[in-house]
This record gives C-alpha cells, structure tokens and sequence, in this order.
C-alpha cells in the first residue's frame, strides 16, 4: 500500500504548484480582459492548461487519499465523495474553458458555473472529511489541513473582490501540497499507521 501512499502524496504535492501557477501566472501575463474576451491566446492556453492539469492531479489526489482513510462512517464518504465531485468538476471547467476560450476568444459562460460548483463542493467535502478523520488521519496533520483547505475554499466564494479572492485560491492550492508534503513525509519516515493502510488487493 506504500506505493500509493506515495503517488497519492505527489498528485497532491504537483496539484497545488500546478494550479497555483495558473493563478500566478493570469497575474503576471493578464491573458484575459475584464468581460472574459481573451487577449493574448498563447498565454492564455498555457495558464489553463498548468490549471487543468492541476485539477486532474487533485482529482487523482483525493481519490487515492479516499483509498487510504480508515474511516468508512457516512459524514466521511460524503465528504470524501464531495471532495471528488468538486475536484472534477473543477476539472470539467479548466477544459471547457481552455477549449471554448481558444476557439470562441472567450470562455463559455457554463465553465464558470462548472467551477462555481466545484469549489462550493470543496469547501464542505474537505471539511465534513476532515472532521471525520480527527482520529483516523491517513497521515499526522492531513485532517486539519483537510479543513483549512475546505476553509480556503469557502473563502474564495465568498470573497469574490480581487485581489482577496485569488489570495484565499492561492490558499487552497497550497493546501493540498501541503497535504502532499504531509503524506510523502509520513511514507517516507514510515510512520502512516497500519490500521489506516487498507489490505492488499
């Protein structure tokens, strides 16, 4: 099971940088205007693409996280569920906005509401989840981090005024490498608990 502690750990790790490069970068290079109308093409499908694959990695994260959490009450699997819905969601956005945005020079108006959803799930899964765990974490630190990154979340929804809201994205980002961090850490100084490791298949 050491190996997908392992690949769990780095999907998680690469998410956060991936995703928080494509933030960083809409800063930096300002590819769109304020209606959404893209300016600068090139950069435009290189941010969405380091974002999308920031979204697949987390998807990928939090489904092998899923796999290595003990805890198999209800809240858990719902937040556990949440997270990976959200996760995807947000996955769903970054390719309908790279394609439409590339094609149409302006993402289509149903990538926003994919992503406005995505995000609401990760801000209640990740907590629900991570509450759930408080005595079960896969890995010491990975459920208070679990809410601190659905915390984030909630934030950036409800701050939507810049430069707050991308600063609390940036948050949630960093979050899960941290998240990452914390579960190749654990894995590599063997210290994830057997009870939380699931039996060979």
């Amino acid at each position: 099971m050491l190996p997908t502690v392992v690949s769990t750990g780095r999907a998680a790790a690469a998410a956060g940088v991936l995703m928080t490069a494509g933030i960083q970068g809409e800063w930096l290079l300002d590819p769109q205007r304020d209606d959404g109308t893209v300016t600068n093409t090139p950069a435009f499908a290189l941010l969405l693409t380091l974002s999308t694959l920031g979204f697949a990695l987390l998807t990928v994260a939090v489904r092998g996280l899923r796999r290595e959490s003990a805890r198999r009450t209800r809240p858990a699997r719902i937040g556990a569920v949440l997270s990976l819905v959200g996760a995807g969601l947000l996955t769903a956005f970054g390719l309908v906005a790279l394609v439409t945005g590339v094609i149409l020079d302006a993402p289509l108006e149903l990538s926003f509401l994919l992503f406005a959803l995505g995000m609401l799930l990760l801000s209640i899964g990740p907590i629900m989840w991570g509450l759930t765990l408080r005595r079960h974490s896969p890995a010491p630190g990975v459920w208070q981090l679990l809410v601190l990154a659905g915390a984030a979340a909630f934030a950036a929804i409800a701050i939507p005024a810049d430069p707050w809201h991308d600063v609390a994205l940036v948050g949630m980002f960093a979050t899960w490498s941290a998240v990452g961090v914390l579960l190749l850490r654990n894995a590599h100084t063997g210290q994830i608990p057997a009870a939380h490791r699931l039996p060979q298949t």
